[in-house]
């Protein structure tokens, strides 16, 4: 699966929903799953594929970010998640 992470102003949610639509049906693209969430003060509108090429057309067209990942995945792995300024996760406990 290629989910595809968009950010959006909260005021913007439904007007970018039914461009995302309409452009998915005009290229006859299937998204798989759709979420969004609160992030800070935008919105977080996450949409995943099957097929990388999708993915990365959506995301060109909406300025998106493509990730090879599900967006369960991506969900967990930013669910709290807190990490100090200037560690790495890999480098705890070198």
């Amino acid at each position: 699966m290629y989910a595809v992470e968009i950010h959006l102003p909260r005021g913007e949610l439904s007007r970018q929903m039914s461009e995302m639509r309409i452009w998915l049906d005009r290229n006859r693209f299937e998204s798989s799953t759709f979420s969004c969430r609160n992030a800070d003060y935008k919105v977080l509108v996450s949409v995943e594929f099957r097929a990388a090429p999708q993915a990365a057309a959506f995301a060109e067209r909406f300025a998106g970010r493509t990730e090879s990942r599900s967006i369960a995945d991506l969900e967990e792995q930013t669910a709290g998640q807190i990490l100090e300024t200037g560690l790495s996760r890999y480098a705890v406990g070198s």
